[in-house]
């Protein structure tokens, strides 16, 4: 199959799903410049074309009982395969990312009273080599209700489906659908985003900057980010502590102009550290977000079982 070359609409299409994959057509119309049938075609065409691999759903850790998240960095000789399982043992995987060079990125998030863990990790996973390690805190506002795990259920297998259907399904209104799902993205419990396929995107490299900031500038180097590099900026990955931790994912046509922007990045107040890697593959993992849906929406169900019993006594 020939590989699909992107203009530049296309990448401004993708960033603006990359913010919030449920925006509309005729939204990301008025932001590009096309109609909503022209918005339509083309994101149909990067669909089909692999450039967009997955619309998907990110869920706050910290709302399923997850209290560190480790972002890790390494070098190894076996099978990624053998490598995962042994990360499954000790926590949660939700990101496997490949780079140039064949070093991988793991993005593991560890229940909260299991962060003694975190040391026996790294002894697991030897001889394997880690380069790095980035370690957040997730933390929310306010937590979700019983009926926002059953629209993010509705979601997940399709992340664009129309309120009006959510409302169907759950037997709720569409006004309620849509209260709720600003709600939890104001309370940092949800964003809505989009997978895009580095090997696909025609003419463009792909790449990742890990930040280190001062918790006291964090808010500084965010806007100085969005303001001076906001052209390739593709999204900021949803890492859940905004406090010392900054995960760009960013795109350019050449790799000096790569180099520029590390070396901008690196020259801001406030950054500690950063490090860039060229992206070949990325694989999500939300099982273990279904799994912990399901089991909170089976508890509540049994627990209504229990004194509907107690009440017809």
């Amino acid at each position: 199959m020939k590989q699909p070359i992107l203009d530049k609409i296309d990448l401004r299409i993708i960033q603006v799903l990359a913010k919030d994959c449920r925006v509309s057509y005729r939204n990301i119309g008025s932001v590009v410049g096309l109609s909503t049938k022209s918005v339509r075609a083309r994101i149909v065409k990067m669909v089909s074309g692999g450039v967009i691999e997955k619309f998907f759903v990110y869920i706050n850790p910290a709302v399923l009982g997850y209290g560190t998240e480790c972002i890790l960095k390494m070098r190894h000789n076996e099978q990624a395969e053998n490598v995962i399982n042994r990360l499954n043992l000790l926590g949660d995987l939700f990101l496997h990312v490949k780079q140039i060079g064949g070093t991988s990125v793991f993005s593991l998030v560890v229940k909260t009273g299991s962060e003694n863990k975190i040391p026996l990790l790294i002894d697991s996973l030897k001889p394997t080599i880690i380069q790095s390690m980035f370690v957040s805190r997730p933390h929310v506002q306010k937590g979700p209700k019983e009926l926002d795990f059953k629209i993010i259920k509705c979601l997940l297998p399709n992340p664009r489906m129309n309120i009006s259907e959510i409302a169907r399904k759950l037997l709720i209104s569409a006004k309620t659908v849509s209260r709720r799902l600003e709600t939890m993205k104001e309370n940092n419990v949800v964003q809505f985003s989009v997978l895009v396929n580095p090997a696909s995107t025609g003419g463009y490299i792909q790449f990742v900057i890990v930040i280190s900031v001062k918790e006291t500038l964090y808010q500084y180097v965010l806007e100085r980010i969005n303001r001076e590099l906001s052209g390739n900026l593709l999204l900021q990955a949803p890492v859940t502590s905004p406090d010392n931790l900054i995960v760009l994912i960013m795109f350019s046509q050449d790799i000096f102009t790569v180099d520029s922007i590390l070396r901008k990045v690196e020259s801001f107040d406030g950054v500690d550290r950063a490090e860039l890697d060229i992206l070949t593959g990325i694989t999500l993992s939300q099982d273990w977000m279904i799994n912990e849906i399901e089991q909170r929406l089976k508890k509540v169900e049994q627990i209504y079982s229990k004194n509907q019993m107690k009440h017809n006594r």
